[in-house]
């Protein structure tokens, strides 16, 4: 049975992507090392760069964690 991750949020993956990111390592290598499917690091990426496109003010704070 595949065991399942906790669902993790919004700030959680942006977060993960960010390490993922500047760890130097590989995409790959980062997620095997961090237990965590290319696909769903993909996935993640794509959504906040969608969310940016469409709302660049509100991407910006979310990014920034200030209001």
């Amino acid at each position: 049975m595949v065991q399942r991750h906790p669902k993790r949020s919004d700030q959680e993956w942006m977060e993960l992507i960010q390490e993922c990111r500047t760890s130097g390592l590989t995409d790959k290598a980062w997620c095997e090392r961090n237990h965590i499917q290319r696909s769903s690091l993909y996935y993640h990426i794509r959504r906040f760069r969608n969310m940016a496109f469409r709302n660049p003010r509100e991407s910006r704070i979310f990014l920034s964690g200030t209001a």
